[in-house]
């Protein structure tokens, strides 16, 4: 029972999650530019083994859970028991979603369909190979590309609606003069729904390549999505946007989509952010992330590790908690400068998370 001002509210005991984020790998086959795995002192490279993966799907369908999205702090599709995997999470039932940065879509993309996966996030960055190559280390575009391309035929082939395409893409100042020419190529390459997300600063990251602190760089964002909304109108693309109007305007793509966080070692997260320590630079004033455990899916019950963080939830879903980033106090106040707890005593911080506020995409 949660006493607030006169209020008591309580959670319902047969509350319980609906989404699960598995990180089933911390290792990549890129070395983005933009990525943040770079800043974690915590994170150690490692594949789930598939006795694991097959114990924590067990325990969230115990749990009540009704989606699986495979998605972390490294490429899931690098997993060797990648296909096993998401097999097994089809035949349980669980609707699955698959966050890739692509590289391996050509040689999956038939298994993807085979499954009936309903969700494929894709991260873009650009549509000119040498740029594409500049930011996402390690990428290969036309790979990508030709991924995509073997993905849409065989949907068509199929007839089929699913998987949902959905498009990443990070601005910064090195790609933003490529929006403009990303509406044509989502179209051509079968994109069905296309996110802008702003690049988060973070220590060891390129500190001149960021658009959200740069008032020029915004202002010709903006220029750009006005263009790109009247161009999408008429076509069946959906378009998200960042959100730089309103910092009273939040949501956290966790707490809404009812979604807790596993890492590759089983120990669960309220969400991907706060997996790792990590150190970062949001608005112009570097903070620490700490890592913060919840609980453990491979030794606890996820509905009960769900229903034992009442005060965390409600302090979400209502937004419980101060607004950092239209404060006065931004740049010297000691408690932005960790996630640990919040001027107001919730712990942990989530009062300036740039997934909260929306500055960036959160795929869950």
């Amino acid at each position: 029972m949660l006493k607030v001002w006169d209020w008591e509210v309580k959670l319902d005991p047969l509350s319980k999650p609906s989404t699960l984020v598995v990180e089933v790998s911390t290792r990549c086959n890129f070395s983005c530019l933009h990525c943040f795995r770079q800043a974690s002192s915590s994170l150690v490279y490692a594949d789930m083994g598939l006795g694991a993966f097959k114990a924590i799907l067990q325990n969230a369908i115990d749990s009540g859970i009704r989606r699986l999205v495979f998605s972390g702090w490294g490429e899931p599709m690098v997993n060797p028991h990648f296909k096993e995997m998401l097999s097994e999470a089809r035949r349980a039932g669980l609707s699955v979603a698959v966050n890739t940065n692509g590289a391996m879509l050509e040689d999956l993309a038939k298994t993807l369909l085979d499954n009936s996966i309903e969700e494929l996030y894709v991260s873009i960055d650009a549509v000119d190979v040498a740029l594409y190559e500049k930011i996402r280390v390690g990428g290969d575009l036309t790979a990508l590309l030709r991924g995509l391309k073997k993905l849409t035929a065989l949907k068509r082939g199929r007839g089929s609606s699913v998987p949902v395409v959905k498009a990443i893409f990070t601005v910064n100042k090195l790609n933003i003069d490529q929006l403009p020419k990303l509406v044509e190529a989502s179209g051509e390459l079968g994109v069905d729904e296309l996110y802008l997300s702003h690049y988060i600063h973070f220590a060891k990251g390129p500190s001149n390549i960021e658009c959200l602190s740069d008032p020029d760089c915004v202002v010709k964002f903006r220029k750009y999505t006005e263009k790109m909304q009247s161009r999408l109108i008429d076509t069946p693309i959906k378009l998200w946007i960042p959100n730089l109007n309103s910092y009273t305007n939040r949501q956290c793509p966790y707490a809404y989509n009812k979604a807790l966080f596993v890492r590759v070692d089983g120990k669960v997260a309220p969400c991907m952010y706060l997996a790792y320590t990590w150190r970062t630079r949001i608005m112009g004033v570097e903070r620490d992330i700490r890592e913060f455990i919840l609980g453990d899916a491979l030794r606890e019950n996820i509905a009960e590790i769900w229903r034992r963080n009442t005060y965390m939830w409600f302090k979400l879903y209502f937004n419980y908690m101060p607004s950092c980033l239209d404060c006065n106090m931004v740049e010297t106040c000691s408690y932005t400068k960790t996630s640990e707890v919040d001027c107001w005593g919730n712990v942990p911080n989530c009062a300036y998370c740039p997934y909260h506020y929306r500055l960036a995409y959160c795929p869950v």
